[in-house]
This record gives structure tokens, C-alpha cells and sequence, in this order.
């Protein structure tokens, strides 16, 4: 009997050992397999993620569109030089950046002179306090804040007065040999920067000013 009891424990604990003993390979293999499918998740999400790329501005190639009216009369329109900048870009689209507007370099396109009002007096007026201060605030910056869709939104800031303005992405061209082209537009009340000119007929005198940006920028 004694021979016979112990012959059927022994063959209790070898039971209870083989049990023991497959059940830590089980979860061992599991978890080989759960960090397989971790590092191959990783891994993945790692290669689709873009780096951050910083392009510099071509002041050279890039420029501002303005245009003012007089509604019903007239409108002014011309260019202004950017003096610097960077744009920020992950994948395909604009993260950040910002630029500095030479507003020294206000030159006039359109043909709306005479020999009363020259283009070099409407130059002058803009620069003056009446409008951009320019003697004072030389420059102008546009600071990028964020970027839907395409809606850059960003700090204008113009004559010592800082605000928010949206600008709308008409196109945006990363190519691969480190080259960035985008274009922009917005619309920004002039009063709001206390370029707030008041005359007999200001009644008339747009608030709003439209810009047309191109930016052309590389790595």
C-alpha cells in the first residue's frame, strides 16, 4: 500500500511539474509575439513620420502684392519687398514660420498719377504718420501660429500694433530638390493698426488692404 501511494503521489507532482512548467512557456511566447508586433508598430509609425524641414526665404524671388482702393474712384496697387524669413514644413504641409516686410520699399505699379499727385507723393503720405509711420516702424512681421486646411493663421504686426489674421493657401510647392513656392492672400483692416487717415472723403477710402503673397523659399 505504502509503495502503491507513493508511486501515485510521485505521479501527481510529475503531473503538477509538467503543468508548471508549460504554462510560463505559454506566456513567454506571447510575449515574444506582443513585442514583435510593438516593434513592428513602432517602427512603422517612425518611417511615416516626417522630420521638420526649415526652408529660408529668397527675398530675391519672393514679394508683396498690396492694393488699396477708393471706392468707386480709384485703386492703388504695387509691390513690397520681404527682407527675411523661414517657413517650417513637416510632410506636406507649413507648421511655422514667419517674415519681415521692408515696409521702406513701398513701390506703386498702377497708372492713377498726375503730375499733381505723383506716385512719389502717394509713397510719401503712405509712409507718413497719416498712415504706416514708417520713419518709426520701418519693418512689418507676419508670425505663423497655426495652419488648418488652407488657413494660415498668424500675428500681423504693423506700426508697433499687433493682430490676428488669417490667410488663405492658394498654392503650396515642395519640390524635391529643397525648394518650397506658396502663395497667400489676405485682406487686413488698416484701422485696427492706426493707420486710420481721415479726410473730406475717407468715407470712401477702403479700410481694407489686400495683399497677394508669394513666398519662394529653399533648404
Amino acid at each position: 500500500m505504502k509503495l502503491k501511494f507513493g508511486l501515485l503521489m510521485l505521479g501527481a507532482l510529475f503531473f503538477m511539474a509538467s503543468c508548471g512548467g508549460e504554462k510560463p512557456a505559454e506566456t513567454e511566447t506571447t510575449h515574444e509575439e506582443h513585442s514583435d508586433h510593438d516593434g513592428h508598430d513602432h517602427g512603422d509609425t517612425e518611417e511615416t513620420q516626417a522630420e521638420p524641414s526649415t526652408y529660408v526665404v529668397d527675398t530675391e524671388a519672393s514679394n508683396i502684392r498690396w492694393e488699396g482702393t477708393a471706392v468707386g474712384v480709384y485703386s492703388h496697387f504695387g509691390n513690397i519687398a520681404i527682407q527675411d524669413g523661414n517657413i517650417t514644413v513637416e510632410g506636406n504641409a507649413i507648421t511655422a514660420g514667419s517674415f519681415t516686410i521692408d515696409m521702406t520699399s513701398i513701390d506703386p505699379q498702377d497708372e492713377n498719377y498726375s503730375p499733381e499727385g505723383p506716385k512719389e507723393k502717394l509713397v510719401g503720405h503712405l509712409g507718413s504718420g497719416d498712415f504706416f509711420d514708417i520713419e518709426n516702424n520701418p519693418t512689418a512681421t507676419f508670425e505663423i501660429t497655426s495652419v488648418e486646411g488652407d488657413q494660415m493663421t498668424g500675428n500681423l504686426t504693423l506700426r508697433g500694433h499687433t493682430d490676428e489674421e488669417v490667410l488663405t493657401i492658394n498654392q503650396l510647392e515642395i519640390a524635391e530638390d529643397g525648394k518650397m513656392t506658396a502663395s497667400a492672400t489676405v485682406s487686413f483692416d488698416r484701422q485696427k493698426y492706426g493707420a486710420a487717415y481721415s479726410f473730406a472723403t475717407d468715407m470712401v477710402l477702403a479700410d481694407d488692404i489686400d495683399l497677394q503673397i508669394r513666398i519662394v523659399a529653399s533648404k
